[in-house]
């Protein structure tokens, strides 16, 4: 509370004036907005004609390409690849291998196509002298990635001040085309694998490296891939259409730096100017090689690439996108302290036409963060992780980050001209202010942290034989007790021990923890009168109504809860008269060793376990092929012939932190979403009405195709939700089986609320079981920075690999949602 008797006169102007403060630090204003929106100017341009025969490549630069003059603001670039009538050709036709757009400063005495004298003005980023320079660039996703900034950011060109005195700015493009008419191996050709060109030396005439089995170096300009015998064809000319966005700068816009980062990228020694330095130094592709594996699900096998950067400056991150090749997984920037500052996930195509062709990569998920919400520190140290499958070997791929950061936000202009007198005593004022709208006193965040809890629990003994399943309910499980916050949930199976399992020993296909309410007088395994507190979750009874729940992922996956948010429960207000409130855990584990097929295993394929009809006794459809009605408690997986195996003990150890409930905490509901959910019409309580239909589960189907990459077929699924009451995303992770490639979660208006992608293991060791999901990337957005509207409907979106048939998969998405934001006192 704030002591104002001292400030008696002036009571009204002050506040007048703070209201004024706080109306006027919006980045720039709504009249600026409009008007800035009312001038910006789009053209379209052509680049030079690019002639192209079956199988043949173009990769061409084209000096002084038409572009916008003057002190501009860049906000969009798009370009794709049209015959001469203009219309798109599809990938399957012409592979876009790459453009990219450069910008140079040219003496003005010298040719237009001369290189004498040009200074190249490259990118931000860290590779070496001519490697990867360009301030635009993309590849076959070009058609699907946004490349829009957001007002009052844009890349600052033609600065005269910028520009030496003498020269002139200008722009280059090149443009790496493949015509894969009729060739051989499509997918071979757009890899530019070296024996389908005939190329053994590089562009110098150095004889390649036999380990270099296809990039670059083996399908330059001019080269040709191999035809299928006979096949003829017409020549085509193509171009490259690009469509700029502009405005003319403004002293209120703020410029942008790009940057680019190379997951190949390395530093060494060099010796330049007599004096030794660090350099980077960007092979800019790579060899994925085969994973080799006698029983993991070889669609499992991912190949992670990591490297990390210092940033000598740092800024806010206004935008961000990855680019890749066909087989790709995703790519994450991260920072030094291992947040996700951006993930880019491939879109790949399901159909024929341009824009949508089956297999390849059509577009690439952004990151468009809320400016000020995600900063880079001076001097920090990041991290690109690049993920490729790696179920067949690829050659040439990329891992390029390009990522845009602003020094600055846009200023805060306050005219105080009026308030000459009391101007020193109304900032004292808004200093109060601003120091009291803390969401909570820094004495209470040390007094929650000094009084935070921490107890570990064993769940009841689990038996298991090899090839066995246990899917048991334990209730009235040890649980704190108290009207509490619940502020992080660590389990995962151990044997008598205590020693972790590996998951290629017991399988942990889920665990849920549930809470419910139960009348006194009922012995503790009986279900009569249970009142089960539920989530907030859509699907119907019975479903889904964990308070938590993961599954293999369990010991990779962050589940804590930031202050001052929490989970409540033990509330004595909502718990009904002559009840106690208890929590319930479901466990199912399935013993794999000595198995025969211990994927088919995992995803309870039901020829393994011989089960023909569900838990009821019905027959189960002839489509069933495996999941949760296959593998029930106590059924078995089909063994090896011969193998015996003693029985094990093991017990879910179960980690719980919390923390007694304060008046100025917050409480989270949460949310699970099943991709599975559809709406049906239910005719409970004698009257229609919509329910959702959750069924769980869902199959993947192979895909079909004669001439795709197999490592590039991807199934989608999709569903949607409305939201009754919205509220401020606090936590978000995806829950799916091995071969997923990861979830995302969409606003109405397309905007990305959590993006969770799946963490493969690479050996043998508990935590790091290879071809196994051992963890879920995890979304924790600056509190405010992501609201959810009321009635607002959102789509969930799971990728799956499809290259061979999934049973039993899942597409779940938890997310917690604050109703409000901590309160600001004054």
């Amino acid at each position: 509370m704030i002591n104002t008797r001292f400030v008696s006169q002036n009571w009204n102007l002050s506040w007048a004036i703070l209201a004024l403060v706080l109306l006027s630090s919006t980045p720039f204003s709504s009249a600026t907005f409009r008007k800035t929106k009312k001038y910006i100017q789009t053209q379209v341009f052509f680049s030079p004609k690019i002639e192209l025969s079956p199988g043949s490549v173009s990769n061409k630069f084209y000096y002084d390409a038409d572009f916008p003059r003057g002190h501009i603001s860049l906000k969009s670039f798009f370009a794709e690849v049209v015959n001469e009538s203009g219309n798109s050709v599809p990938l399957h036709q012409t592979y876009l291998h790459h453009w990219t757009v450069t910008r140079y400063h040219q003496p003005k005495n010298v040719t237009n196509n001369s290189k004498e004298g040009i200074i190249l003005k490259r990118n931000h980023g860290f590779c070496e002298e001519n490697v990867i320079e360009q301030n635009y660039g993309l590849g076959s996703e070009t058609r699907g990635t946004n490349t829009y900034i957001p007002d009052p950011y844009g890349i600052e060109v033609g600065n005269p001040e910028e520009i030496p005195k003498g020269y002139v700015e200008k722009w280059l493009i090149n443009v790496h085309a493949i015509d894969t008419r009729g060739v051989e191996d499509r997918m071979g050709c757009i890899e530019c694998k070296c024996d389908l060109y005939n190329v053994t030396k590089d562009e110098n005439g150095k004889i390649l490296s036999p380990n270099y089995k296809g990039g670059l170096q083996c399908c330059p300009d001019n080269s040709k891939c191999k035809l299928s015998k006979g096949f003829l064809g017409p020549k085509q000319n193509l171009y490259l259409k690009y469509t700029i966005m502009w405005i003319k700068w403004k002293k209120y816009m703020v410029p942008v730096k790009i940057y680019i980062f190379d997951v190949t990228d390395s530093l060494k020694i060099s010796d330049k100017s007599k004096e030794k330095r660090l350099n980077h130094d960007c092979k800019i592709e790579y060899e994925v090689e085969t994973c080799n594996t006698s029983f993991e699900n070889p669609s499992s096998c991912v190949d992670v690439k990591r490297t990390s950067f210092p940033m000598q400056n740092g800024g806010y991150l206004i935008y961000g996108v990855g680019h890749q090749h066909s087989g790709a997984i995703g790519s994450t920037l991260y920072g030094k302290d291992g947040r996700v500052i951006c993930t880019s996930i491939p879109k790949y195509g399901k159909g024929r036409k341009a824009g949508n062709e089956k297999g390849y990569i059509v577009g690439m998920s952004t990151c468009y963060p809320k400016p000020g919400s995600i900063k880079i520190f001076d001097g920090e140290t990041l991290t690109l992780e690049s993920n490729y499958s790696s179920n067949i070997s690829h050659s040439g791929v990329m891992g390029l980050f390009y990522f845009l950061v602003a020094e600055k936000l846009p200023h805060y202009h306050i005219k105080m001209r009026f308030v000459s007198q009391t101007r020193n005593l109304l900032w004292a004022i808004l200093a109060l202010v601003l120091l009291s709208s803390t969401p909570f006193s820094s004495y209470a965040f040390r007094k929650t942290k000094k009084i935070i809890q921490t107890q570990v629990f064993f769940s009841p003994k689990i038996e298991l034989s090899p090839g066995s399943v246990s899917n048991k309910i334990y209730y009235d499980v040890d649980f704190p007790s108290g009207h509490i916050s619940v502020k992080n949930f660590f389990a995962e199976v151990v044997d008598e021990s205590g020693h972790s399992i590996p998951l290629h020993q017991t399988y942990l296909h889920h665990w849920v923890v549930v809470r419910y309410h139960q009348p006194k007088n009922v012995t503790n395994n009986s279900q009569q009168g249970f009142i089960f507190k539920r989530n907030h979750g859509f699907c119907q009874e019975n479903v889904f109504g964990q308070y938590y729940g993961l599954g293999s992922e369990t010991r990779g996956t962050n589940t804590y809860i930031p202050q001052p948010y929490g989970i409540e429960v033990g509330n004595h207000e909502e718990i009904p008269k002559g009840y106690v409130e208890k929590w319930l855990i479901n466990v199912h584990a399935i013993d794999t060793r000595g198995v025969e097929d211990r994927m088919g295993c995992i995803e309870c394929k039901c020829d393994l376990y011989n089960v023909t009809k569900d838990e009821n006794g019905k027959i189960l459809s002839p489509n069933y092929k495996g999941g949760l009605q296959c593998c029930p408690d106590n059924s078995k997986c089909k063994l090896s012939k011969g193998f015996l195996g003693p029985k094990q003990s093991v017990y879910l150890k179960y980690t719980i932190t919390w923390v007694n409930w304060e008046k100025y905490m917050i409480p989270v509901k949460i949310y699970i979403f099943d991709v599975t959910d559809t709406l049906k019409i239910s005719d409970k309580s004698k009257g229609m009405r919509p329910n959702h239909d959750c069924k769980l589960e869902y199959e993947v189907e192979p895909c079909n195709t004669s001439f795709v990459n197999r490592s590039s077929c991807v199934d989608v699924k999709r569903a949607s939700f409305p939201m009754q009451n919205g509220g401020y995303v606090i936590y978000g992770v995806g829950h799916q089986h091995s071969g997923a490639i990861g979830s995302t979660l969409y606003g109405q208006d397309g905007r990305v609320i959590c993006t969770s992608i799946p963490k493969y293991g690479k050996g043998r060791r508990a935590g790091d079981e290879k071809g196994y999901v051992v963890g879920m990337s995890t979304c924790y957005p600056i509190p405010g920075s992501i609201k959810i509207f009321d009635g607002e409907i959102l789509t969930l979106e799971a990728n799956h690999s499809s290259n061979i048939r999934y049973s039993g998969v899942m597409g779940l998405f938890y997310f917690l949602v604050a109703e409000k934001l901590p309160p600001y006192r004054v």
